[in-house]
């Protein structure tokens, strides 16, 4: 984890897709940052995990349509982070489950694997300070391959 916020330019994006639970099976909607105008990356697109600060604009943003993304503890971690939780059970589905391992649902492998993914942009007016984890090296292939909704899309929270 990074010790400083990261300066992000717009724009910011809500990638999301469909996992199931680590312990109870049931089916959960998961989601993470795609931020291709991070101050300091030269140039690569940032998918941001372990997530401890965001802007309240954007946190509401994402809790609309996500409420189970939640601030919570991860012992692995040792420290508390914004993250996917399931809806039926409650358990945090750990960001490193979720964003390192090749084939996992935010390190996509190939194009096929980024299109099950969905991106919508988070409306912002400048940028804004976000305390997260910066990953790169798969960001091109979600921006390039993930399907785009915008917030006329978007009538209800994902729970299906």
């Amino acid at each position: 984890m990074t010790d400083s916020p990261l300066k992000i330019r717009r724009p910011l994006y809500l990638a999301s897709t469909r996992t199931n639970c680590w312990r109870c099976g049931a089916g959960m909607p998961v989601v993470c940052l795609i931020a291709p105008q991070v101050e300091g990356a030269e140039g690569e697109v940032c998918v941001l995990s372990e997530v401890r600060k965001l802007p309240d604009d954007v946190l509401i943003f994402i809790q609309r349509r996500f409420p189970s993304f939640r601030l919570k503890y991860s012992k692995t971690v040792q420290a508390s982070y914004y993250a996917n939780t399931c809806p039926k059970c409650g358990v945090l589905s750990g960001d490193f489950y979720l964003h390192a391992e090749p084939g996992a649902p935010f390190f996509p492998e190939t194009e096929e694997d980024a299109k099950r993914l969905t991106l919508e942009e988070i409306p912002m007016s400048g940028s804004v300070g976000v305390e997260a984890s910066p990953g790169m090296g798969v960001g091109d292939l979600i921006l390039a391959h993930a399907t785009r909704r915008n917030a006329a899309q978007v009538t209800a929270p994902n729970h299906r």
